[in-house]
């Protein structure tokens, strides 16, 4: 969602949703530029090591290599090494930033408190919640996801907020905020151009962190009831103190996506954002069956990932999946697979035609384009 779609609502300036950019804040962020930008470097070198490597295994043996095979020589290789290390925590920078802006600016943090204390009713925390496993005991990307004291409790969702923001800026003295996502407005025009007169009255958007992916979905249905659910209570106190302040009636509750308290055939549309690569392969399977029970006749899941993590095609793509396991904290994308999925699916009921079940934007040498996982309860 881009900056001018957000001002032109004539809501709370974007700039007051966001703290001031602090001395400390803009040296870690630019140690996080740094970073980033020598690791892109090495990363193209990586990709012409594969390619030198493919072809010297198919000019000694005839054949092509698979990942399996090649996998040794190339984790044995100084520049994997060099990259592995480059990766690993680099990301914590731009997080460290955020947590200091806002820990700086006091006027930001009591904005946020009173958004959050505004319209309570759309806000349904469950402090009796069982976090589970594989997000209580990881880091994702280096930073918290769950809360561990008060003040982690009140701010550690806008941390997620602005340090994701970040991690896509050039520069440590401007930051040019946005709301929402691309990924989310490619599969809402990928709906209306293969469903034209699907209209959902009643959208759920699952995992939704901080609450980006869930403005994004209600700015494209203004006319629909939007529901949005995390097991965090920091990222959803963040979600719904943005929404507030951009005047969106978003309820978000803190409910676990595999087994949520919505009655059956509850919602027309199931949206999420690049979630399923955070979880473990037993929990996508009741995830989709959870989706399908709580789909309408004739309502659509359509989740957003990374093909690269669900489905890579080739050697490179395969190493940096495996590279941002450890390096990245992405513990749960090893055994991810479109025909996994597949099977998921159709084992929920769901029907995949009209094509819900594959990549809808662009891939490239390095990236797989964006993958829709779908289906439509018959």
């Amino acid at each position: 969602m881009t900056l001018s779609r957000v001002t032109n609502l004539n809501r709370t300036p974007i700039e007051d949703l966001y703290p001031t950019i602090s001395d400390q804040g803009q040296e870690l962020c630019q140690q996080w530029i740094e970073k980033y930008s020598a690791a892109k470097s090495v990363f193209y070198q990586v990709a012409e090591l594969v390619k030198s490597e493919v072809d010297q295994w198919k000019a000694t043996t005839g054949e092509k290599p698979t990942y399996g095979k090649i996998r040794r020589y190339l984790f044995a290789n100084d520049l994997v090494k060099k990259l592995r290390k480059m990766r690993s925590g680099s990301v914590s920078f731009a997080f460290n930033a955020a947590r200091t802006d806002i820990s700086a600016d006091l006027n930001y943090q009591q904005r946020i408190k009173d958004w959050e204390k505004t319209a309570t009713e759309r806000l349904h925390l469950n402090p009796k919640i069982e976090i589970p496993f594989y997000v209580s005991h990881s880091n994702f990307h280096w930073c918290p996801y769950i809360a561990t004291n008060s003040w982690e409790e009140q701010f550690l969702g806008c941390v997620w907020d602005i340090g994701t923001s970040i991690m896509d800026q050039s520069s440590s003295t401007v930051r040019s905020y946005s709301l929402g996502s691309g990924r989310l407005s490619r599969m809402v025009e990928y709906l209306s151009e293969h469903f034209p007169n699907f209209k959902p009255q009643r959208i759920l958007d699952i995992g939704c962190s901080a609450g980006s992916s869930t403005i994004a979905i209600a700015m494209e249905f203004p006319e629909a009831e939007i529901h949005s659910i995390d097991v965090s209570s920091s990222m959803l106190r963040c979600g719904h103190a943005l929404s507030v302040a951009l005047d969106l009636p978003i309820h978000y509750h803190q409910m676990d996506a595999s087994k949520t308290t919505f009655p059956d055939g509850s919602f027309d549309l199931i949206v999420s954002n690049i979630v399923f690569h955070e979880l473990p392969n037993g929990i996508r399977r009741r995830v989709i069956l959870e989706c399908s029970r709580l789909l309408s006749s004739g309502g659509i899941m359509a989740h957003m990932e990374g093909g690269t993590y669900m489905a890579p095609t080739n050697i490179f793509q395969k190493l940096w999946r495996e590279l941002d396991i450890h390096g990245n904290n992405e513990w749960y994308i090893g055994n991810a697979s479109m025909e996994k999925l597949a099977v998921y699916i159709e084992k929920a009921g769901l029907n995949t035609q009209g094509s819900l079940l594959q990549k809808i934007t662009p891939s490239s040498e390095f990236f797989e384009g964006a993958l829709l996982i779908g289906g439509q309860k018959i």
